[in-house]
């Protein structure tokens, strides 16, 4: 190989591994403006305040879209802090993948409830047992469907197109209702319905809102909740261990009250985000039974069902559900 062909070879790798910052920096999976990052801002200065430090940095959104190495980025502490979502929690918290199942949680308020009870501390515990401290859980949005035109029941989504991020669950869900999933690129989305290339889509109210898609699909499905969402605000262990007890306790506090926040936050944003849509002539409906639903998914679950570490979450939840 020639000198000029193995420095583009080692150019390529430099501009291809994570962009992770010199010291110890924070991460959020969303953007700037976001809620949860607007929280990561502010938990990182009461972290400074009662630590002395805290990450000057919060790195962008790619440099953590890759799991494996957002957790070896937290194991290595290159990243100290981090807003991780409920999909990234459940690599190594069995029930967080259970509370991720289309349909099974009612609404955000059903999940606080268990995430601030005994189900949270049973997944704290396993992701202390992964290096990670939870200091508090955030807000990670309500994904429902909405759609060009009228669906009146769940049987008028047969064949009809609906756009997915390309994620299996989601793909599993829309085909167990009787449509079709059309995989397109999130920034896609609005040319997509423009094109005819899709009937419908699924977001939270946040990004329906902010992207514009509500001019294209007006009607949105109140009680189609099919996944509800949580984030967790996390530290290193190794870091957090080393803190004298007072400043460990002073930022479980802190999380707490951030969470406390980020979910406040939430549903000040959704409120608003409500009464500009209906004036914008959208139209928030609800159809069908959230029993009819739940039968539907019946075959998503089946794998969680044969599990034993997620069996009995699954259990409660439907039958909550019923």
């Amino acid at each position: 190989m020639s000198l000029v062909h193995r420095f583009l070879l080692a150019l390529a790798m430099l501009l291809c591994a994570p962009a992770f910052a010199a010291g110890p920096a924070a991460w959020s999976p969303q953007e700037a403006d976001h809620p949860s990052t607007v929280s990561l801002r502010a938990f990182l200065e009461r972290m400074r305040s009662i630590t002395g430090s805290a990450p000057d940095t919060v790195l962008p959104v790619a440099v953590g879209r890759n799991q494996t190495a957002l957790y070896e980025a937290l194991r290595k502490e290159e990243i100290r802090v981090a807003v991780m979502t409920s999909s990234a929690v459940g690599r190594v918290a069995p029930m967080a993948r259970v509370m991720n199942l289309p349909y099974i949680l009612a609404n955000s308020r059903q999940m606080f409830s268990m995430l601030d009870g005994e189900i949270g501390q049973q997944m704290e515990a396993q992701m202390a047992a992964n290096g990670l401290v939870v200091l508090g859980w955030y807000d990670g949005a309500t994904r429902t469907m909405y759609s060009r035109k009228k669906l009146d029941s769940v049987s008028a989504l047969q064949n009809v197109k609906i756009r997915i991020p390309s994620r299996k669950d989601l793909s599993s869900l829309v085909e167990s209702l009787g449509g079709v999933p059309q995989k397109i690129d999130y920034e896609q989305v609005n040319s997509s319905f423009d094109q005819g290339q899709i009937d419908a889509a699924e977001n939270d109210l946040l990004s329906y809102e902010t992207e514009g898609h509500y001019k294209r699909a007006p009607y949105y499905y109140l009680n189609n909740n099919h996944i509800v969402q949580f984030e967790a605000l996390v530290v290193t262990k190794s870091w957090f261990d080393k803190l004298p007890v007072t400043q460990r306790e002073a930022l479980k506090a802190a999380g707490r009250e951030s969470a406390a926040a980020n979910r406040k936050t939430w549903t000040d944003r959704m409120a608003k985000a409500r009464t500009r849509l209906e004036k914008e002539g959208v139209k928030f409906v609800e159809y069908g039974n959230s029993g009819v639903l739940l039968s539907r998914a019946a075959a998503v679950y089946r794998p969680y069902m044969q599990d034993p570490a997620t069996r009995d979450l699954l259990v409660t939840l439907m039958t909550s559900r019923m």
